[in-house]
C-alpha cells in the first residue's frame, strides 16, 4: 500500500509539473506581446522614421490640490520636460546625450549622477522605449494572465541592459496595447516603487498614443493628460542647458 501511495504520489507531481509547464507554454512570448502593441500603435516602420516627439499635456496631484501644464520634448538620446506650476514656477528635467540635470524653484539647479544618472539616459532612448529591442534586454519574459486595473493583460518582465532596472509591463489580452507597468524610479530622494496605469488611446500623425495615466508614487496618485503630440519638429534647441545648469558642468 505505501509502495502504492508513493507511486500515486509520485504521478501525481509529475502530472502537475506537466501542467504547470503546458500552461506556461500557452503564454505568448514577450517578444510576441511586444510586437502586437508595436503594430497597434502604428508599426515598427512608422516608428524607426520618427526623428523627434514633443508632447503638451496636464499633470495633477489630487491630494495635494496640485495642477501643472507640462511639455515634453524627446528624440534619440535627448529629452527636457517641463512642469509650470502657478504660483511656483517652472520644474525642468532633462539630458542633453551627455548631462543629465533638474531645476526647480525650491533647490535651484544639480546634476545628476550614478543610478539617477543611467536610468534618465534610458529614458531619452526615444525608438527604442517605443520597439522594445530584444538587444537591449538580458532578460525578455512572459510571467503571467492576470487582471491589471479591471483588464485581461498578460504580465512581461523585462531586465534592461546595462543597468540591470527590472521593470514589469502589462499588456491587454483584448487590444494588445500595452496598459500600465511597474517599476522602480530612482530620484534625489532615493528609490521610490511606481504602479502606472495609462489608456486612451487616440492618433497623433502617424501613431497611436496613450493620452491618459495614472501614477501611484508612494501615497501620491498623479493624474497626466496627453492634449497635443507633434512629431519631427523639435529643434535643437529644445535640448540646451538651462544657464544655471551650464553654469554647474566643469569645462
Amino acid at each position: 500500500m505505501k509502495s502504492f501511495v508513493r507511486i500515486a504520489s509520485i504521478a501525481s507531481v509529475a502530472f502537475l509539473s506537466s501542467a504547470s509547464a503546458l500552461a506556461a507554454q500557452t503564454l505568448p512570448s514577450a517578444s510576441e506581446l511586444i510586437a502586437k502593441h508595436v503594430a497597434a500603435i502604428g508599426g515598427r516602420d512608422a516608428i524607426t522614421k520618427l526623428t523627434s516627439m514633443q508632447q503638451k499635456g496636464t499633470m495633477e496631484i489630487p491630494t495635494m490640490g496640485l495642477s501643472a501644464q507640462t511639455e515634453m520634448y524627446i528624440a534619440p538620446n535627448r529629452m527636457a520636460v517641463k512642469q509650470s506650476i502657478p504660483g511656483l514656477g517652472d520644474i525642468q528635467t532633462g539630458f542633453d546625450g551627455t548631462t543629465g540635470w533638474s531645476t526647480n524653484p525650491m533647490q535651484g539647479p544639480r546634476l545628476m549622477a550614478g543610478a539617477e544618472l543611467d536610468q534618465t539616459k534610458e529614458q531619452a532612448e526615444f525608438q527604442t522605449n517605443m520597439l522594445y529591442p530584444a538587444e537591449r534586454f538580458s532578460t525578455m519574459e512572459t510571467i503571467a494572465l492576470t487582471d491589471f486595473n479591471g483588464e485581461k493583460a498578460y504580465k512581461v518582465r523585462l531586465v534592461r541592459k546595462p543597468s540591470g532596472r527590472e521593470s514589469f509591463e502589462y499588456f491587454s489580452v483584448a487590444t494588445g496595447l500595452q496598459i500600465g507597468g511597474e517599476s522602480t524610479q530612482e530620484s534625489e530622494m532615493g528609490k521610490v516603487q511606481l504602479t502606472t496605469t495609462q489608456g486612451g488611446y487616440k492618433q497623433f500623425g502617424p501613431l497611436k498614443v496613450a493620452t491618459r495615466a495614472e501614477v501611484q508614487a508612494g501615497p501620491n496618485r498623479i493624474v497626466m493628460t496627453v492634449n497635443d503630440v507633434v512629431f519631427n519638429s523639435v529643434p535643437a534647441t529644445a535640448f540646451e542647458l538651462p544657464p544655471q545648469v551650464k553654469a554647474l558642468v566643469k569645462p
